[in-house]
């Protein structure tokens, strides 16, 4: 899903994430996902599924809506947040707009082509996911209520819709009729819903988001984490374009929004216990280390990469000891085969201080592979 968009009535119907449908829109999403055009199978759920919020039996349901902004704001049921968006884009169909008439300057009324409504969308990093599922697990396991855990939850990420909310206000100028969090998809999300249009039907704030675009915000965070892959030079490119369309000096606003969560994100940790800093470190280093290995296999599985994997397997087989040399011809894949010499290197690196067989001591993992 891209991180901002206008909403007609459809995007209105999904922005609720109780409706029947955004649950249409998720199942297409995880249909699409499914679709590989290689020849291995492909998991049916999105890899980083692992870091979806793992909040079971804590009744928090599949989003929290709010209209109006500031001191204004009110916490809706889903229904009514429809209703309220509807209505907004119903009243805000037309604005007052200047024409010029001869030497007279006369105000007129502009029937719109587009909705009012626009969102943008705010995503947790899956570092950020990693440590929440981790303060989750130890509330339970320190036995606090489900009740208090989800209350405790949703105090945490309070601060971090609003200050999104704030931070897109400051930016723009817009006006902001409502803002929502959902939990139901792979991270947890803010979104803001906007209009150019005040409750007056006067154009307010900036006429053109400048946005950079999800990959691009993904990257940026990720190479600030250390993550990212150092020979992929797409960012530096897409960077480079947006500051000679917009300035140099014009930070992307999508990737300003993130920033200021990641920020929001630390200083609430900095706020928890003394050892919440070290569980946050922890749970960056996790994803570091998850995306790496899952940068290696999804290189595995392009058609390119598995016509060289296969001719650098036939050219290098006769060199494997005999054990591998069969375990690699029962291999289907190139990403089995690329396991399976993982676990016999890794095994050869136990032996050379232990003695003992590597082939045999790791013969289950290998089958467990095939």
């Amino acid at each position: 899903m891209g991180l901002r968009r206008r909403l007609n009535s459809d995007g209105i119907r999904h922005s609720n994430a109780d409706s029947q449908t955004h649950a249409k829109h998720v199942r297409g999403r995880k249909e699409r996902r499914g679709v590989e055009w290689i020849a291995d199978a492909v998991p049916p759920e999105n890899p980083s599924a692992e870091f979806a919020l793992q909040a079971d039996g804590l009744a928090l349901g599949n989003g929290r809506y709010f209209v109006g902004s500031g001191d204004s704001e009110k916490q809706v049921e889903g229904a009514e947040f429809e209703r309220h968006l509807s209505s907004v884009n119903w009243d805000r169909r037309w604005n007052y707009a200047a024409m010029k008439r001869g030497e007279k300057v006369c105000k007129v009324r502009r029937k719109r082509t587009t909705p009012a409504c626009g969102e943008i969308v705010t995503n947790l990093a899956p570092w950020q996911m990693q440590f929440l599922n981790g303060e989750l697990r130890r509330w339970e396991q320190a036995e606090i209520p489900k009740e208090k855990r989800a209350e405790m939850l949703l105090a945490f990420l309070a601060p971090l819709r609003s200050a999104v909310v704030a931070e897109f206000a400051s930016a723009t100028g817009l006006e902001i009729p409502a803002s929502y969090l959902h939990f139901d998809s792979n991270k947890v999300h803010a979104g803001v819903i906007y209009s150019h249009i005040n409750k007056d039907n006067q154009l307010v704030g900036v006429k053109y988001l400048r946005t950079i675009g999800p990959w691009s915000v993904a990257v940026s965070r990720a190479t600030e984490l250390g993550a990212a892959d150092p020979a992929d030079g797409r960012l530096r490119d897409n960077l480079e374009r947006f500051a000679k369309r917009h300035g140099a000096d014009t930070e992307p606003l999508d990737l300003r929004l993130h920033r200021v969560l990641d920020r929001e994100f630390e200083k609430l940790v900095a706020g928890m216990d003394d050892d919440a800093g070290h569980r946050y470190e922890e749970a960056k280093e996790y994803y570091k280390t998850w995306k790496t290995k899952n940068r290696r296999e999804a290189a595995f599985r392009s058609s390119s990469s598995q016509r060289i994997a296969w001719q650098t397997v036939r050219l290098l087989t006769p060199l494997f000891p005999p054990p591998v040399r069969a375990a690699v011809s029962l291999a289907r894949t190139a990403v089995q085969v690329f396991r399976v010499l993982s676990v016999a290197l890794d095994a050869a690196s136990d032996s050379s201080s232990s003695g003992s067989s590597p082939q045999k001591n790791r013969q289950p993992e290998i089958e467990k592979i095939l």
